[in-house]
């Protein structure tokens, strides 16, 4: 093959090259706007989906940086990628200190099923608490969160609108001073919801024989 026509070619292809690498940024981008206007903050979507184009977004004006090596506006494309780079990195990082779950998908614990537990972080400084969520299709809806932390289990009873937990033995501290919580053993209100006399008669009598403490949803007694 003759070297003209083998450097018309290497110039188309680095051409379709950057024109897929920039659709790829711009479109992430749009779907991350798209994700962030359509679904409410206690929605997101299903094994992860939602961080594929957040990461697309975040890591592409460095592959658009790479695919401008051979352009003719490779300066303006580098200089583009750095700006929006820095700006989607800052945002990104803003997003997650306010408490917002966008690196990576929050901490699963223990599912019964259509119900699941993650971590639930209210905000940067206190990630101690334990988010329920219901599937419902390609997403996962917040029910409701609590002051639990890393249970191995759950069980809702939906007819009574109740979830109970059971969070293990956990040590907490720092090498110098440790501090040891007992095992949690405990009945919630799944759903804000008014309590009627007969309702609360069989959740007692459902948390006896489970042999479980009524929580602060239900006696009203903060902890």
């Amino acid at each position: 093959m003759q070297k003209p026509q083998w450097n018309r070619i290497k110039d188309f292809v680095q051409r379709k090259e950057l024109s897929l690498v920039m659709g790829l940024h711009l479109g992430a981008i749009f779907l991350c706007g798209l994700i962030y206007i359509l679904l409410p903050e206690d929605v997101h979507l299903r094994w992860g989906l939602t961080y594929i184009p957040i990461w697309t977004a975040l890591l592409s004006p460095i592959a658009l940086m790479i695919a401008a090596r051979k352009s003719k506006r490779k300066l303006v494309i580098r200089l583009y990628s750095a700006l929006i780079g820095i700006v989607l990195w800052l945002f990104a990082i803003f997003l997650q200190v306010i408490g917002g779950d966008i690196f990576l998908p929050p901490t699963y614990f223990c599912k019964d099923g259509d119900y699941l537990a993650r971590r639930y972080q209210y905000d940067f400084f206190d990630n101690n608490m334990t988010a329920v969520y219901k599937v419902i299709g390609l997403t996962e809806r917040r029910v409701a969160f609590y002051r639990y932390s890393n249970p191995d289990s759950i069980k809702v009873y939906d007819s009574l609108n109740v979830i109970a937990f059971y969070c293990p033995t956990r040590i907490v501290g720092d090498p110098w001073l440790t501090d040891t919580i007992p095992p949690v053993r405990v009945i919630e209100q799944l759903r804000d919801d008014t309590m009627e006399s007969e309702r609360k008669k069989k959740i007692e009598q459902l948390a006896h024989r489970l042999n479980v403490r009524l929580g602060y949803t239900l006696t009203g007694k903060q902890e």
